[in-house]
């Protein structure tokens, strides 16, 4: 439900700064796992599917004007329980996607958005009523889905704050920086994954 108050909160805001912003700093393709915020020993691992959690099984193949969405989970390799947070795709997920070796630019008002968000501090002034972030306790050893966004929108469009414009035919590689923290901190690269779009 979050995630559709929060387009709300940012919209008015947005309507006075349409201008276009400097690409976003990209991740490296490496997987990695870093230190969690609040002292925890252990480390978090990322990895992102597509399709999967609520939308059903794990997908590797789309057609042209599907909706595609992405489920991130977390791994608490460490030793001590870990809360990870969850806020909004707009302040924790930096998704790269290259197609034929070439990263594939972020669609403009997801861009704007976010260079929006970053320099007014959105995130860290959200009234606390609109229930915007969600801590959740890892255990040691312990994976779970703790997030989801929309790659791309399909045909029908759904209000979704997705990340690219509709992807053509092809084959895709995508890794994404997800943030620890609901406004800041430390980020951790996921794992890479490729998926196919036909016709």
């Amino acid at each position: 439900m979050r995630r559709f108050l929060l387009p709300l909160v940012i919209i008015v805001p947005l309507s006075c700064a349409l201008a276009a912003g400097t690409n976003p700093a990209g991740p490296g393709a490496a997987a990695q796992s870093v230190a969690p915020p609040g002292g925890g020993q252990g480390a978090i691992k990322v990895t992102i599917t597509t399709g999967g959690g609520l939308f059903g099984p794990p997908k590797e193949r789309y057609q042209v004007g599907q909706r595609v969405p992405v489920v991130v989970s977390m791994t608490n390799n460490g030793s001590e329980p870990v809360y990870v947070c969850d806020s909004s795709t707009l302040y924790q997920d930096r998704p790269r996607l290259s197609k034929d070796g070439r990263e594939l630019p972020y669609l403009d008002v997801q861009k704007t958005m976010m260079e929006t968000a970053e320099r007014d501090g959105t995130c860290e002034n959200l009234d606390e009523p609109l229930n915007t972030t969600e801590q959740r306790l890892l255990q040691p050893g312990e994976t779970a889905v703790v997030d989801w966004f929309i790659l791309s929108e399909g045909k029908t469009p759904m209000g979704d704050m997705a990340w690219y414009e509709s992807l053509r035919p092809g084959r895709y590689e995508l890794s994404t920086r997800r943030r620890l923290g609901c406004c800041d901190g430390p980020w951790a690269e996921s794992d890479k994954i490729s998926f196919q779009v036909t016709q």
